[in-house]
This record gives structure tokens, sequence and C-alpha cells, in this order.
């Protein structure tokens, strides 16, 4: 009878990562970080009135760049390090050669994606929330669940730990009955939640979002991420001084009978003449695209976990496929802080304040210019004036 697959990371004995596959990872890698990182630090510069929907896409973006980076490192580092040091190796092994590092990145971003997009579904929908619950104990729930579920979701790739073997990240998985039933179980759990679960949820929360986008209903519909203002420092002067908050101009070619006057302020709906209120594309409709990049990025891995799972193929590290996967994954770290700073109107601003800063200079360098022109051009004011001035 023949062998039985096994869902857990075995080495691929021919790897060559100069192939095209692991420089389109490269460049993705190096970009997700750089422009997460960015994202992030904006981020951070960010104030809001209600901070769990903050709060998450900062987890979002800070998740990106660090499994950017750890992933460009997996690249162009060894698998397993020899430092001489058998403490510092055993560390090395256990949450790196494993991967808990890797996944646990992973499990971050989809995590945070998620009640992202479940927080944004009950502030648009206008879900009604447990009154019982305060914005401190609902952020502090939301903080638990994204990194303890995290945690405990990367957890038995610590059982793949050989710490005394010559190349703990090719060691033989260990033949324990309980080891391998842990394996198995939490490749199935995670493939369901992750692969199933989540992606039906947000699928569903897009298509729920869309369609209040075409509806018209009378009430008041506030996007708390369109009031995204940044912090004015009052020592510092810079370019960010001048962005305090933006108020994102209503689309009133598509709806002819808009008031003007008549609009919230993060600029998220459109008032009719007769009183009904038709929404526009605000920056909580982030969660669509959002949406189709974790689609996207992950469903290859899931895929490819679930038959490996199930004994039809061997998930083998560094081989074609897997490769293939981590590059799709680096898609999505390299969309997302893409998605997010298109869609804050806060972010998109500093692109015409760096345009207008830009003018200015030119306008400065312009006027220095003629200002350096030489005399023959320039017409003296005593040769213009008149007679009886210079009488």
């Amino acid at each position: 009878m023949a062998q039985a697959a096994k869902p857990v990371c075995r080495c691929c004995p021919a790897y060559f990562w100069t192939n095209g596959t692991d420089i389109c990872a490269i460049l993705l890698e190096i970009f997700g970080f750089l422009a997460n990182l960015t994202v992030t630090v904006l981020l951070f510069r960010l104030r809001a009135k209600k901070v769990e929907g903050l709060a998450l896409l900062r987890i979002l973006s800070f998740s990106c760049s660090a499994f950017s980076l750890i992933s460009f490192i997996e690249h162009v580092g060894a698998r397993s390090a020899h430092t001489g040091n058998a403490h510092l190796d055993g560390l090395i092994c256990v949450f790196w050669s494993t991967r808990f590092l890797f996944w646990f990145t992973i499990m971050q971003v989809c995590h945070s994606l998620f009640y992202f997009a479940c927080n944004r579904a009950f502030e648009m929908l206008q879900i009604t929330n447990h009154p019982t619950t305060t914005e401190k104990q609902r952020l502090t729930a939301y903080m638990l669940v994204v990194f303890m579920g995290s945690f405990i979701g990367t957890l038995p790739h610590l059982l793949l730990a050989k710490p005394h073997s010559k190349d703990c990240a090719c060691a033989p998985v260990p033949e324990n009955f309980a080891i391998q039933t842990v394996l198995y179980a939490h490749a199935f759990l995670w493939v369901v939640i992750l692969g199933l679960i989540y992606p039906a949820v947000l699928v569903y929360i897009c298509i729920a979002l869309v369609l209040r986008l075409r509806s018209k209903v009378r009430g008041t519909l506030v996007d708390e991420i369109d009031d995204l203002s940044f912090l004015k420092p009052e020592s510092s002067p810079g370019y960010l001084n001048t962005i305090t908050k933006v108020t994102p101009v209503m689309p009133t070619s598509t709806h002819p009978d808009v008031c003007d006057g008549n609009r919230n302020s993060a600029g998220a709906l459109a008032t009719l003449r007769d009183g009904q209120i038709t929404h526009v594309w605000s920056a909580s409709f982030c969660v669509i695209p959002l949406t189709a990049a974790y689609i996207t990025g992950t469903s290859f891995e899931w895929v490819h976990q679930l038959l490996s799972a199930a004994g039809f193929i061997n998930y083998q590290l560094r081989s074609s496929a897997q490769q293939f996967s981590v590059t799709l994954m680096n898609l999505l770290s390299a969309f997302v802080p893409l998605i997010i700073f298109f869609h804050i109107p806060a972010m998109r601003s500093l692109i015409f304040v760096a345009i207008s800063s830009l003018q200015t200079r030119c306008g400065k360098v312009r006027v220095m210019d003629a200002g350096d022109l030489p005399c023959t051009a320039c017409t003296s004011p005593a040769v213009e004036a008149p007679a009886h001035l210079e009488d």
C-alpha cells in the first residue's frame, strides 16, 4: 500500500531560488514591507472618535509588514542556522525553522482583516451591538481574538521542532500518534476556518455593503473611517500641519438631485430632495477590495493544505507549488497598503499636499530665476518716469 501523504512541511530535494516565481516574490516582499511600514506609521498618526476600526487597520498593516520581512528573510537566508551556540540554535529551530513566526504573521493578517470587516459591517449596516459593552471592552475583545487566535493557531507548528537535528527545517516528522493527530486536526480545522468560513462571511459582508450602497433609506449613516484625521503637532511645523480633517467631495454627477447643503461629516451619504439618503462609496467600502485580495492571496494555500491533509499530495517546503503560494500571499500583503491608502481621505490628501508643495517650490525657483535676469533685459524706472516728476 502506498504511503499516505503528510500534512506538514517537507523540504523539496532540489531547489533553486533564482526562478521567476521567487524573483516576483522577492520584489513583492520588498514593496510590501516598505509600503506597509509607511502606511503603519501614517495610521499611528491618525486619530478617530471610535478606535476599534483604526486599531484593527494598524494591526493589519503591521502584520503585513512583518510577514513581508519574514518571507524575504526566508527567501534569502538559510533554513537552519548554525551559530555554534546550542541554546541559540535551539531557539532558531523552534521559532524559525518550524515557520512558527511565518504562520503567526499570516494568522494575524487573516484575523485582523476579518474582524475589521466585521467591525465595519456592524457600523455601516447598523447592526445592533450589545448596549452593555463599552468601546474599550470591544477593543480589548478584538485584540485578544486576533493575537490569541493567531498564537493558538500556530502552536502545533512547534511540535515539528527537533533542535538536536543536523537540519532542523527538514528533520523527519515525529512518528508519535498523538502528534500526528494534532497536526492533521490542525490542518483540517484552520483550512475550514480560514479557507471556507472567513471567505464566506467576507463575501456576505461585501454583498450586504453593495446592497446598502445601492439602496435609498431614511436615516443617518456616518462612516468613522472617513472622519480619520491627523493629529496636528503644535511644535513641529511640517506639511502634515495643514491636514486636520478631510471631507471628501460628493459625487454629484451620478445624482443630479443632490442638495449641496445637506451632507454629513463623513461624506458617506448624499441627501435627496425627498428626504431619502443614497449612499456613496466611503472609506469602509475598502472591505470589498480587501476581501478580493484575501481570497486571491490565500485560496491556493488552503486548497494545497487541504489536499495534503486528505492524503492526495505532499506539502513540500520550497517546492514550486509552495513557492507559488507564498508569492500569492505576498501579493495580498502588497495590495493591503494600496487599498488602505487610497480609501482613507486623510491619507489620500497627502498626495495633493505633496503636489501643492512641489508646485510652490517650483514657483519659488521660477521667481528666483526671473530675479537673476541680466540688466539689459530690465527697464530702469527712471527712464520711464514722467517728465513732470523728473522736474
